[in-house]
């Protein structure tokens, strides 16, 4: 493996990485039914105004104690998550594919696997940004994230432009290849028929 696809190769991995972390589920914002009857039964219970004033100011703090930082719902397991973590999965695996892909057999198979990983790329910053719209996830973590992600698609970027040009002279070369022996079978068959003529 080339020193550059080994630095992709490792980009891919901690953006994989990363995603893991930064998609970890938090709990759903929802009220339990039993805090809410804990609550109702405190209050019914007190013997002053100032006691219920003391129990639902007690209630009102601990629910603003909620994460300051913005996370993934759970209920997002099984969609938005899912979705960020099969792209860089993808993302991954694609860069290893193209890496294992031996180019002057297959230079088609290397193009097309590094094209996948690109796209790729582009579907995980679009769901980055949809993440952050919709409160998932703060600005910092998008920089990053997003960081990552470019990281991972210039790099791809370059490895197509550089591998496209290569892939251009392979093909050409077989062409030529191709075209040479069909040539040569031609003149073989009219050599032939040349020689068969001459004995009739």
């Amino acid at each position: 493996m080339a020193e550059k696809e080994y630095v992709l190769g490792n980009k891919a991995k901690d953006l994989y990485q990363y995603t893991r972390q930064v998609t970890k589920p938090g709990a759903d914002e929802k009220v339990d039914v039993r805090d809410v009857a804990t609550v109702m039964r405190k209050m019914a219970t007190a013997a002053t105004l100032e006691e219920m004033r003391a129990t639902l100011t007690a209630t009102a703090e601990r629910l603003e104690k909620k994460r300051k930082r913005p996370y993934f719902p759970k209920s997002e397991s099984f969609g938005m998550i899912k979705d960020l973590r099969d792209a860089a999965r993808a993302i991954l695996r694609g860069v290893f594919a193209a890496n294992e892909t031996r180019f002057n057999d297959h230079p088609e198979d290397r193009l097309r696997e590094i094209k996948a990983v690109i796209d790729e790329c582009g579907l995980m910053l679009q769901l980055v940004e949809l993440a952050h719209d919709l409160g998932y996830t703060d600005v910092k973590r998008m920089g990053t994230w997003t960081k990552r992600i470019l990281d991972v698609k210039y790099m791809c970027l370059a490895w197509l432009k550089k591998d496209t040009e290569r892939a251009k002279a392979i093909l050409a070369s077989r062409q030529r290849t191709d075209c040479d022996t069909m040539v040569k079978m031609v003149r073989e068959i009219l050599a032939a028929e040349g020689r068969q003529q001459m004995r009739i």
